[in-house]
């Protein structure tokens, strides 16, 4: 069970329920979490599987490069897509920058690693007032409209992932609007910016654990969610069903650019119920967030039913 994964969903229960459960070093393929009487089985699954041993080889080597000089366990989220640095001295400066941004968080706390970024704008025609945007920037096309005089590429690709204050995204547009206004027809300019990878405290002292995918397995990632997700119900369910514990969590990792962009809820909607009978919780876990998709009502937890009346 990925270390990051089980020490998100165990603070989750502590800053949701106030239960503090701690779970043993080793991890197996279902893991029991103790808080003084009660106990939660644990397993858990990454949405996306992958066999690259180069990929695997890269993401080792960087782990321990970011690890050295960092006096703390941390997690950097990887979005979807985006390329490990392999070489040198890509890779010593990217680990250097992970580190930095890693030393200013403080217990459990999350931020990102801002990473130089450079999109591409092209204007096509002097007509029109659109910009096709390609990339990071795709869903926000549609803000450019009656802001630019022409028509517009934008090919964003280096950007995955934003961070999440609304005031960079608006600074971001309207550079793109501005640099738009200065252009003549068939020309291209570069805009500087960055990609936002997410990185965050863990408990422990030492550590790095990567999490993300070889841009190979990232080719229709929809239908890999809803496939591996349907076959982690059928084969860990029963396994966490003869678990002897209180309560039972199936917890998915997920590699999206933000939470409210996953499409592991809507995957769970279209699987027969019967499938996760049994199950307390299923959580995804993405971008360094827990999102419960099921959940227990709050009297039905064990230590809300102790002491009431049968």
């Amino acid at each position: 069970m990925p270390d990051a994964t089980l020490d998100l969903f165990l603070y989750w229960l502590r800053e949701t329920f106030g239960r503090g459960f701690t779970a043993p070093d080793h991890h197996s393929a279902v893991t029991i979490a103790r808080d003084g009487d009660y106990s939660i089985a644990i397993a858990a699954r990454s949405l996306v599987s992958h066999d690259d041993a180069k990929w695997v080889a890269v993401r080792a080597r960087l782990e321990e490069q970011i690890a050295d000089g960092v006096p703390a366990r941390i997690a950097l989220w990887v979005p979807a897509g985006a390329t490990l640095p392999a070489e040198e001295p890509a890779a010593s400066e990217f680990a250097d920058r992970v580190r930095q941004a890693a030393l200013k968080l403080g217990p459990h706390e999350r931020s990102y690693v801002p990473l130089p970024a450079v999109m591409r704008l092209r204007k096509n025609s002097s007509e029109g007032g659109v910009v096709s945007a390609t990339g990071g920037l795709n869903p926000h096309w549609a803000s450019f409209t009656g802001r630019v005089q022409g028509a517009y590429d934008l090919d964003s690709t280096a950007v995955h992932r934003l961070p999440e204050s609304e005031g960079h995204l608006e600074k971001l547009l309207d550079r793109v609007v501005e640099t738009a206004r200065e252009m003549d027809e068939g020309e291209v300019r570069e805009i500087e910016t960055i990609d936002a990878w997410t990185v965050q405290r863990l408990s422990g002292d030492s550590g790095c654990t990567i999490i993300g995918l070889p841009v190979d397995a990232t080719n229709d990632l929809g239908l890999a969610v809803r496939r591996n997700f349907r076959r982690f119900l059928l084969d860990a369910a029963p396994l966490l069903r003869d678990a002897e514990a209180d309560l039972r969590a199936l917890l998915v990792t997920g590699h999206y650019p933000r939470v409210e962009m996953e499409g592991a809820t809507t995957a769970l909607r279209g699987y027969d119920p019967t499938s996760y009978s049994g199950l307390d919780f299923i959580c995804l876990v993405t971008d360094g967030l827990v999102k419960p998709l099921i959940q227990p009502p709050d009297h039905l937890l064990p230590w809300e039913k102790t002491g009431s009346p049968q």
